[in-house]
């Protein structure tokens, strides 16, 4: 695959996912990707509707934005595998052209940190503890 079409999947995946907070760590939003959401998703805009976001968090975990630290997490399973298979097997290339999109990319829609440090994503503990995070609970940073 190409360098761009690399970033539009990214993109597109970043662009799919709704944020999600956990109770044991509030410097971060977890990025949640499920199928059925963005169908949803699409289906309001066609249909000019706001979006219903779940009640619970669905689908898997693949980004955290940890605030705090600067740190943006990745599912190496889902995104981090995507790169070696498809761009480079030097993470250092990996994580240099993921750092340029969050930093220079307008069509991200999801906030990201100014400047952040691309790593692979720890594991979440205790699901129960997760909450959506809709556009009325967005958090100013």
């Amino acid at each position: 695959m190409t360098k761009e079409e690399i970033q539009i999947w990214f993109r597109n995946k970043f662009n799919s996912c709704y944020g999600v907070v956990h109770d044991d760590y509030p410097e971060s939003i977890f990025m949640y990707y499920d199928p059925q959401f963005i169908r949803q998703k699409k289906l309001s805009r066609i249909v000019g509707e706001e979006i219903e976001y779940p009640i619970k968090p669905t689908g898997i975990c693949l980004f955290e934005q940890d605030y705090k630290n600067g740190y943006l997490f990745m599912n190496y399973d889902e995104i981090t595998s995507f790169f070696y298979e498809n761009y480079s097997n030097n993470w250092l290339e990996i994580k240099e052209l993921i750092s340029t999109m969050l930093k220079d990319d307008s069509k991200l829609q999801i906030l990201t940190p100014p400047d952040c440090e691309v790593r692979i994503r720890r594991v979440l503990k205790d699901d129960s503890k997760l909450q959506i995070l809709t556009p009325a609970k967005k958090y100013v940073w």
